[in-house]
């Protein structure tokens, strides 16, 4: 593996991990939670419990936990590299 590809399958990483942190915080997140206050009053299910809590600074809306930050950060990644292998490998076949 050249330099250039290494140099191209970390940037690869980085654009993904943009891109699902634009996709879940932008998309899902507003689809998920239309209305933050909702859970003034209404509890939660065990997978929400995992990906959102409830901090005082936010006044009890939902935030996203760590878990959250991490799982994102992590499925970015993988799929940038996944998707930039694939691109690599197809362009060499040609």
């Amino acid at each position: 593996m050249t330099m250039k590809q290494v140099i191209l399958i970390f940037l690869s990483a980085i654009a993904g991990v943009v891109l699902a942190f634009i996709l879940n915080f932008i998309v899902i997140e507003k689809i998920l939670i239309p209305d933050p206050c909702y859970y003034h009053v209404h509890g939660t299910n065990k997978v929400f419990d995992i990906f959102y809590y409830f901090p005082s600074f936010e006044g009890g809306h939902p935030f996203p936990t760590q878990f959250n930050f991490i799982f994102t950060i992590i499925i970015g990644a993988l799929l940038g590299i996944v998707f930039c292998i694939y691109k690599l490998k197809f362009l060499t076949k040609k």
